[in-house]
């Protein structure tokens, strides 16, 4: 069960499945991790204040940074985590390999499924790690409602199945080696932070557009049971032997 109902994540999946990956791939304080689509940092804050490694956070949205690193101060762990606004694909770490990758959120979906999971092989030490965590189908198109379809953007996205999605991984070079549907308590979870943040006045979810989506969404997961049609998958996988550096 999710039970992180205070955490910053912006997606259902929560602290428990970060410090789960951190805990798969044996991080230490001298073990380096990589959170590509850091949003406002939580995962890797989290990473930080369990395990005492060294952290590199990036996300292309500048305000995202900027509340990351104060949030990474607020927990005391600001010197453990190199912040840096930066386009995943435009970045480049072949040079400086991490032991584990994360990409929660959803952030393989913006970037291109196969695409991330190349890219990140060459970012790897030999058998290193990689965490994501991302919205996939449980039902067949034709049976999930067009509100809950239009409200997930599948026509942008094309959301994988967790069949496929296995297929995707293992066909990419990698061993799954835990994969799991959030739970429902983790949906709730984040539909509460989101419902909270609809408050703010200024920032992201100060906008009236902003608003009117989330509103709109959270009402047609739950009066369409979304949930019954779309799930959070979460993947910890390892690289293959034969793909190592």
């Amino acid at each position: 069960m999710v039970t992180d109902i205070k955490g910053n994540y912006t997606s259902p999946a929560g602290r428990e499945f970060t410090l789960t990956a951190g805990r798969f791939a044996g991080i230490h304080p001298a073990s380096r991790v990589l959170d590509v689509g850091c949003g406002y940092g939580e995962g890797i804050c989290n990473m930080a204040d369990e395990f005492r490694c060294r952290n590199v956070a990036i996300d292309i949205n500048p305000e995202n940074i900027t509340i990351a690193r104060q949030a990474a101060l607020d927990r005391r762990v600001g010197h453990l985590v190199d912040f840096n606004t930066q386009d995943v694909l435009a970045a480049d770490y072949r040079e400086e390999p991490f032991d584990l990758i994360l990409a929660e959120g959803g952030i393989l979906s913006f970037i291109g499924r196969e695409k991330g999971l190349s890219t990140f092989k060459n970012w790897l030490t030999p058998r290193g790690w990689v965490e994501f965590s991302d919205l996939i189908l449980l039902s067949e198109i034709s049976d999930i409602p067009h509100e809950v379809m239009s409200i997930f953007e599948h026509e942008t996205y094309r959301y994988e199945t967790e069949s496929s999605y296995r297929k995707l991984v293992e066909s990419a070079g990698y061993s799954i080696q835990f994969m799991s549907l959030v739970p429902p308590s983790g949906w709730d979870n984040y539909y509460a932070h989101m419902a909270r943040r609809l408050e703010d006045e200024r920032g992201f979810f100060a906008d009236q557009r902003i608003k009117l989506a989330f509103h709109r969404e959270i009402d047609v997961f739950y009066r369409h049971e979304g949930f019954r049609y779309v799930g959070y998958l979460v993947c910890i996988a390892r690289l293959n032997d034969e793909l190592t550096h």
